[in-house]
């Protein structure tokens, strides 16, 4: 009994120790894996969040060119420099800023300023006279490059917000003439915030150039934090580490640090066109709860079943190694190429399967994110203001330019003048002669009114027009503007078809009112009213209602 004991005693000890061996290095380098994994996949979180807010800088910058490119951008600068003789439409450059911020992303406001740091148009209201602050900030944003300053918070037409500038110069023959200024809303930083949701415990800091917080807090805090959630003293070990970088030298990287005998590490970076800097602190601890418990569950099962060491091992080598070195190698793919349509392969259910499958997610909304927001560039294109035919304002536009302009002389005590034209038997040029005359007939008409009339002009739809012009107009200065274009009409349209004169024969209804009787809806209905009586008149002549 004595001889079998020891001989039992032997083979437990000869298969235990080298098991239990065996079994815990493994478990230490699967540990050191995953450890690996897990950070590799929140730096590639973190930077895909602050390529975001690059790309959201990025996509400002592109916008806020294009409106420095307009045309009327520079004429409406130029003009007020006196560089220029000719008026630009105040109303009109307003209104365009008005469009522009409402299909922004996160746009507070939008102006034009010149150089001398005028006002010179804005979605929102503002005097003649009015001298922007930029005037007195920092020098940089008198250059005319591209930068976004400090938040800060001010009551706008949409309530109290806080919000960061955005500037960016307009130039004309290489000289710099005026700026764009954007407010931008620092909402968007907060939804970027919340929709972080790899982090176990981490937190996300966006700071200014004055280190004051633009958004901070975790995934799920909808509200920012408005200060740092540790004091001074707790973040000792971090500051040390962090006055140990050259900063310069090493703009973006990362600092690991220990706080209350946990483990964190801070991805950092700043942003470019900015003063700003991006931090993304995780809880390294929390990330490996998960596999410490799976580390114990393999430590209790190799140290009971001593003769299962070759299955143990294979399973462990198929299950768990292999699975791991492909995440790691899709990792290295994705952080080489920068593409994140690559998927791991998920050739199992069990918990590497469940982690890759989560992985995959994230990539997913990640790769989702880009194409979703190219689809809302593409959106905001397709809602363009202008009517496709004759490339004058579109309804949708001339209810809001209508609307404006009554809204402002209602103010002031000012005239306005709207007009509806509609051309007579329309119906004729489409039956009698084809489409392509009706449609060659509907241009003209617009071309008309844009070469005759102030203000604005617009195609309401179909064969109807409608006009209108704030400003000082009596009866008479009308009646021979409007007489003019029924000549026009009348005398100077070649068909494309014939290539001869033919009539285009229009009845016109004006309405022209100040101060007190403004009303946009009488308005409207008041102008359709004189058209009608100019058809009962006989068609091709015009009527005017003064209220």
């Amino acid at each position: 009994m004595k001889i079998k004991n020891s001989i039992l005693t032997l083979l437990l000890f000869f298969t235990l120790v080298p098991v239990l061996v065996f079994g815990l290095f493994s478990i230490y380098e699967t540990n050191q894996t995953i450890d690996e994994m897990a950070e590799k996949n929140l730096k590639a979180v973190s930077q895909n969040q602050i390529m975001n807010i690059q790309k959201f800088c990025g996509d400002r910058r592109e916008e806020m060119e294009m409106v420095a490119n307009y045309s009327l951008t520079q004429d409406a600068i130029r003009y007020s420099l006196g560089e220029s003789d000719d008026p630009v439409d105040q109303e009109y450059v307003n209104n365009v800023l008005k469009e522009r911020k409402k299909y922004g992303t996160y746009v507070a406001s939008v102006s034009i300023l010149d150089k001398n740091f005028h006002v010179v148009g804005s979605s929102e209201s503002y005097d003649i006279s009015e001298i922007s602050e930029l005037k007195y900030v920092d020098e940089r944003f008198h250059t005319g490059d591209f930068i976004i300053g400090d938040s800060y918070e001010r009551e706008t037409d949409d309530g109290l917000k806080k919000i960061v500038p955005a500037y960016i110069g307009v130039f004309w023959n290489d000289n710099l003439i005026g700026y764009i200024a954007e407010e931008l809303d620092t909402a968007y930083f907060d939804q970027l915030r919340l929709n972080m949701d790899s982090l176990a415990e981490g937190t996300f800091y966006l700071l200014d150039g004055n280190y004051a917080i633009i958004t901070a807090g975790t995934t799920t805090q909808k509200e920012s934090l408005s200060g740092f959630t540790s004091s001074q003293k707790d973040r000792e070990d971090f500051q040390k580490a962090w006055d140990a970088i050259d900063h310069e030298e090493n703009p973006q990287g990362e600092v690991r640090y220990h706080y209350q005998g946990m483990s964190y590490i801070t991805y950092y970076s700043n942003v470019e066109c900015t003063d700003w800097g991006v931090r993304i602190t995780e809880n390294l601890s929390a990330q490996k709860k998960s596999a410490n418990n799976y580390s114990f569950l393999m430590a209790f099962a190799v140290a009971f079943v001593t003769f299962g060491v070759l299955i143990t091992q294979n399973i462990m080598t198929k299950r768990l190694l292999a699975p791991i070195e492909k995440i790691m190698d899709t990792f290295t793919r994705i952080k080489t190429e920068q593409d994140y349509s690559l998927r791991i392969p998920v050739e199992s259910k069990d918990e590497m399967g469940k982690l890759s499958a989560g992985i995959n997610e994230l990539l997913a909304y990640i790769e989702d994110e880009d194409i979703q927001e190219k689809q809302r560039q593409r959106h905001l294109r397709e809602l363009a203001e202008l009517d496709p035919l004759t490339g004058i304002k579109n309804k949708k536009a001339i209810e809001q330019s209508v609307l404006s302009m009554v809204q402002q002389a209602a103010e002031n005590d000012g005239q306005v003048v709207i007009g509806f034209l509609d051309i007579d038997d329309f119906r004729d040029y489409n039956t009698n002669f084809g489409h392509q005359e009706g449609d060659a007939v509907i241009q003209f008409v617009a071309g008309v009114l844009q070469r005759e009339l102030k203000g604005f002009v617009g195609r309401n739809g179909g064969d109807e027009f409608v006009f209108g012009y704030a400003g000082d107009l009596d009866k008479s200065e009308i009646e021979t503007v409007i007489s003019r274009i029924l000549k026009e009409l009348n005398e100077n349209y070649i068909s494309p078809r014939t290539k001869k004169l033919m009539p285009v024969p229009c009845s016109i209804g004006i309405v022209s009112a100040r101060g007190d009787s403004l009303d946009y809806a009488n308005l409207v209905q008041k102008a359709d009213e004189a058209m009608y009586r100019a058809k009962e008149a006989g068609k091709n002549t015009f009527y005017i209602i003064e209220l």
